[in-house]
């Protein structure tokens, strides 16, 4: 390697996570690669006349890959005006009229839940009178706007999820005393004489109460999701996300979004999207992974910022959401996918499909890895699934005996440890401590050689939050620790939320270490994550993020 090749060299504190588990302090970087790491002395004498030298007392990791993301419904939270930090309803109001003032007369008002970001837990509970404005009330604020308060996603709130109308809303949406919701799970709130109160209360956690009763409220265009992309990917590259992997799958609309920015060069995350397919039966599957999927089969198409590979299937799920979803799959709402339903059977029949045309299935499990383990092994007796790395997404509690099943059947497992212990750790304190030691189980399938990583999914989007979650087994609301024998030390903590992801994209050989060779994607943290307590992780900021050498956050 001649000095004159060298663009780039980073010191500090270097923690490789290649397999000897080295900490050094010095790394090199050619182009978009890495092509050398070691001693700072050592690494220094590569130094050319135009190589740029930065030092830092910072740790210097791999990019964290984020293998449960959501990333786009980030940028999509600035679309719509906050109410701000209400706490009574006539705080709503007063914004409500704030945001008529300033909107042409007869246009629509739409705003963020209520609740305080980013979560809104709890919407109206934080109000004074723990309940949403009727029709009424917002009638007053608004009288010549239809106004619509939107609900959060159940997925990064919790449920029930609200939305409230005014009059004026309510009748362009064709809603009234006759109305009933086409979807189960959604309620049209009523007052003693039957009346509708402007307030729909959504019970599913795919939110579908504006895809299936609202088609008059403004929704997101194809330039909202592009630009809602570019905040999106600045939000987590602030906090060192350099890859995204989308194993919940992605709808047409927002495939094409990222394909835009790509094509455009404006996509600077890496970025792994799962197809999520629009086909209503298993026999339009079939044409479709027959002769429109190819694209999608084995470890998919794309280059190293831009891949596409592998389907979403939904096991169980909501069917009258799911035919809602079906009439407009542009119509997407907060979600970036497809709502599916598919019992038992179905599921199975499409998974036989998938592995006949070698398109790798990825499905969300929960807690229903029981369910789904007998399927997959019927599947693998008949198509060998082994080295077609299908995945089993955002796993929350499975038995040990399970656990050990997915190792001949060469499934990975993603995990999302915020949202499971932290976030509605209360669902497992019935468990028994040996049973709540299996909630987000990254130890234990670590141990087992299972491929497994974790994701964020987008609630929040700070991968130190996961990585706290795993070390500490927290729960948010008493502070109790969900197993204790669950904990992940620090280093597998790190490796959950970086290279561990890679295997999920087929790039393990290119990312996820920090090695001669691989691609130059980096963070800088203010802090050492395998020193610091897990309580304090959070506390720790990205003070810079690299990308093929390339700085996208930060400039240290």
């Amino acid at each position: 390697m001649s000095q004159h090749d060298i663009d780039h060299i980073l010191t500090g504190k270097v923690i490789t996570l290649d397999r000897a588990g080295r900490i050094t302090d010095a790394v090199a970087i050619a182009g978009d690669r890495i092509v050398a790491v070691g001693e700072r002395r050592e690494i220094l004498q590569l130094k050319g006349p135009r190589t740029r030298v930065t030092e830092t007392s910072g740790a210097i990791i791999p990019g964290f890959n984020d293998a449960h993301a959501h990333m786009d419904t980030e940028g999509l939270r600035d679309r719509f005006p906050s109410l701000g930090r209400v706490r009574s309803i006539d705080d709503v109001l007063a914004r409500i009229a704030e945001l008529a003032h300033a909107t042409p007369r007869g246009e629509w008002i739409v705003t963020m839940p209520v609740g305080d970001a980013p979560f809104y837990f709890g919407g109206p509970i934080v109000l004074r009178e723990r309940r949403m404005p009727t029709r009424e009330e917002l009638d007053r604020a608004a009288p010549d706007h239809p106004v619509c308060i939107l609900p959060p996603s159940g997925y990064w709130s919790l449920l029930p999820c609200y939305t409230a109308l005014n009059s004026l809303a309510l009748k362009l949406n064709g809603l009234d005393r006759a109305s009933v919701s086409p979807v189960a799970g959604i309620e049209l709130q009523r007052d003693a004489a039957g009346e509708l109160t402007g307030v729909v209360v959504e019970h599913n956690y795919p939110d579908s109460a504006q895809i299936a009763l609202l088609p008059a409220v403004p929704r997101f265009s194809p330039q909202d999701r592009r630009d809602g992309i570019l905040r999106s990917v600045r939000a987590y590259h602030a906090v060192g996300t350099t890859s995204v992997y989308e194993g919940h799958g992605c709808a047409p609309e927002v495939i094409a979004a990222y394909r835009d920015l790509w094509q455009a060069g404006d996509l600077t995350m890496r970025m792994h999207l799962v197809v999520s397919p629009t086909w209503a039966t298993c026999d339009e599957a079939e044409v479709m992974m027959r002769d429109w999927l190819a694209y999608a089969r084995g470890a998919g198409v794309g280059d190293a910022t831009l891949r596409i590979g592998g389907i979403f299937v939904g096991y169980g799920g909501e069917p009258t959401a799911a035919r809602a979803a079906r009439i407009d799959p542009a119509d997407l709402g907060w979600s970036c996918y497809i709502k599916h339903a598919n019992d038992p059977a179905e599921f199975e029949k499409l998974c036989m499909l998938a592995a006949m045309h070698d398109l790798r299935i990825h499905t969300i499990a929960v807690d229903k890895l029981c369910e789904l383990l007998p399927i997959f092994e019927r599947v693998h007796a008949a198509h060998d699934i082994s080295r077609r790395r299908w995945v089993v997404e955002h796993m929350s509690h499975a038995a040990a005996s399970d656990l050990a099943r997915l190792k001949a059947l060469g499934i990975g497992v993603t995990l999302i440890p915020d949202y499971h212990v932290w976030k509605v750790g209360t669902r497992f304190f019935p468990l028994s401590e040996a049973d709540r030691e299996l909630v987000s189980p990254a130890a234990q399938l670590d141990a087992l050689g299972v491929p497994v990583a974790c994701g964020t999914d987008n609630s929040p989007l700070n991968p130190l939050a996961a990585m706290r979650a795993m070390r500490t087994r927290r729960e948010r609301t008493t502070g109790e620790v969900l197993g204790a024998g669950g904990r992940t030390s620090a280093e597998l903590a790190l490796r959950a939320m970086t290279r561990n992801g890679a295997w999920f994209s087929f790039e393990e050989n290119v990312k996820g270490r920090i090695m001669p060779g691989y691609l130059a994607d980096l963070a800088v943290l203010s802090g050492c994550p395998l020193t610091t307590p897990g309580e304090d992780l959070e506390g720790l900021s990205c003070l810079a993020t690299l990308i093929g050498g390339r700085f996208v956050h930060g400039n240290i």
